[in-house]
């Protein structure tokens, strides 16, 4: 059709304007919450060349999940709490493993995002608290060189994990390059011992006192910990630029903390090391991780993290009684622990639907768009059914309020010209922006515009009326303000890559989010006319039009 748009979706998009990215609440109260991405957009506009800065500050606060150049910014005070040393080696991790990844040409997006910088960041750190430069301060050269090598050949391991490894396994390298280049460190004599957490020999009969005074100081050190920072100003820090992006991560950090701390006792951990934190921080990146970036938070989500908490403590005890014990595990134990539970959650409970590490904003961004996601997908379903029912009804008009209302029947008045009460194909063609590529040709739209009015056409009656095109407009509002909330969250259903949604995709698609699969009959109805799967464009125009 000479580059009209072969999807309802897409030709209607032209009626209504862009969304306005509205402030969420939470952002409201805490300003800072969120990945602060308008920061981004402003810095480019002014001085792209200065973009670097904030994809490094995202670095550091990527390693435990927080996509916020504020919370980097905040943790590179915390690291300077620690030390002068552990700052600037996080920070030449960092860039080393940035720049590695420009001077080969990878990803832009993702080193924008931080992905490349973590594992970097952490190098600096483990260096840092190994290497003691506050006491050895003409060293500092040597081990800066050394934190360079370290950190590039962490995004050489990244990024050759995530194009093999990751595809076959579908499991995220998570912070294994970070441990893997420190041990090799390590093996050839770069590296000392270090600080190695081994099972201390608990208390013969520690008191109730000692072991909450514990439980008090490790949940904070724990925090700490996730970087090798023992000082406690330092890990009140983190927690501080954890919790001014995402109040839920930083809550789910502590829950985790708590119950891998639980574990470790009752494995005989002693309080005092209980108080360093040095058993609750791979519970923290496990719960955070499974509890709100890898999958939506809610109950489920939640208990299933708990138990990853206790499954890091579980091996990382495993580790200190093993003969590798002479080696430190880091964080080991959490990446273990969080392949663990994915491998078990994809054959054990498929309500729980992974999404991309890149894919995620903050807990409450996936917690949002779950939310819009079974919201569209229980409507869908109960109109297809109304539909095969022949008992098709509006339902989204009770739900929002009255000035949208209003201002839609204002949009129906203006392009209902002839005053008769309902669209036609003519006067919805010129309420299409022309800004959207409708200009030309607009005759050979009519023909699809119709085909959207009759499947609009809710009572059959041979019009659209005020009430069904206030249902197509609420419907099209909500899908092009929640478009890329729904593709990557339902990007994994594609279970075999061709980007089609199967019935069997469906079916998992629409058990992750709780709604009833379909019935039989449904099922044949909606994929009467593509058997091979629908498309991302046709399944959009069946939540549009159904």
């Amino acid at each position: 059709m000479n580059g009209i748009p072969d999807s309802g979706y897409e030709l209607l998009k032209g009626i209504l304007r862009p969304p306005s990215s509205r402030p969420t609440r939470l952002q409201q109260l805490l300003p800072t919450s969120g990945t602060q991405h308008e920061l981004q957009a402003r810095l480019e506009a002014r001085h792209p060349d200065l973009l670097w800065i904030l994809g490094g500050l995202r670095g550091l606060a990527q390693v435990i999940f927080i996509n916020n150049p504020i919370s980097g910014l905040v943790l590179l005070v915390a690291f300077g709490v620690q030390s002068p040393s552990t700052a600037l080696l996080a920070l030449l991790g960092t860039a080393a493993a940035h720049a590695t990844s420009a001077l080969l040409g990878l990803q832009q997006n993702l080193r924008r995002e931080g992905i490349h910088g973590f594992n970097g960041a952490l190098v600096g750190c483990a260096v840092a608290a190994i290497a003691d430069l506050e006491h050895h301060p003409l060293a500092g050269p040597a081990w800066g060189g050394l934190v360079v090598v370290a950190a590039s050949l962490s995004t050489l391991a990244l990024e050759g994990w995530r194009r093999s490894l990751h595809r076959t396994l579908d499991l995220p390298p998570l912070t294994l390059p970070f441990v893997v280049i420190t041990w090799m460190l390590r093996a050839v004599g770069a590296l000392g011992p270090g600080s190695v957490l081994t099972l201390a020999e608990p208390l013969a009969s520690p008191g109730l006192d000692d072991t909450w005074q514990a439980l008090a100081l490790g949940l904070p050190h724990s925090i700490g910990q996730v970087f090798l920072c023992s000082n406690l100003w330092s890990a009140w820090l983190v927690l501080l630029a954890v919790a001014l992006a995402s109040p839920l991560a930083a809550g789910l950090g502590l829950l985790g903390a708590l119950v891998g701390m639980a574990a470790a006792l009752l494995l005989g951990a002693s309080p005092e090391t209980i108080a360093q934190g040095l058993w609750g921080y791979n519970g923290v990146l496990v719960a955070i991780a499974i509890g709100g970036i890898f999958y939506a938070p809610g109950l489920g989500s939640l208990a299933v993290a708990l138990a990853g908490a206790v499954l890091a403590s579980l091996i990382q005890w495993l580790w200190s009684i093993s003969p590798a014990q002479g080696w430190p595990s880091f964080t080991l134990a959490f990446v273990l622990a969080t392949w663990l539970v994915q491998l078990l959650v994809r054959r054990t409970l498929p309500a729980l639907l992974p999404v991309s590490l890149h894919a995620i904003q903050t807990p409450e961004e996936h917690r949002q768009r779950f939310v819009l996601a079974r919201t569209v997908l229980g409507d869908f379903r109960r109109n297809l059914d109304l539909s095969l029912k022949g008992q098709r009804q509006p339902l989204l008009a009770g739900r929002v309020p009255i000035s949208t209302r209003r201002r839609i029947s204002q949009l129906f008045q203006r392009l209902d010209r002839d005053g008769d009460g309902a669209i036609s194909a003519a006067e919805l063609l010129e309420g299409l922006q022309p800004e959207h590529g409708v200009s030309q040709n607009r005759e050979e739209l009519v023909d699809p515009l119709t085909a959207v009015l009759s499947a609009m056409d809710l009572d059959r009656n041979g019009q659209v009326d005020a009430g069904e095109f206030a249902e197509l407009m609420l419907r099209l509002q909500r899908l092009r303000a929640g478009e890329g909330r729904l593709l990557t969250y339902l990007l994994p259903v594609d279970a075999n890559g061709d980007d089609r949604l199967d019935p069997a995709e469906l079916r998992r698609l629409l058990t992750s989010v709780g709604v009833p699969p379909l019935a039989v009959a449904e099922e044949r109805a909606l994929f009467a006319r593509s058997p091979r799967g629908l498309s991302w464009r046709q399944f959009v125009d069946r939540l549009l039009l159904t």
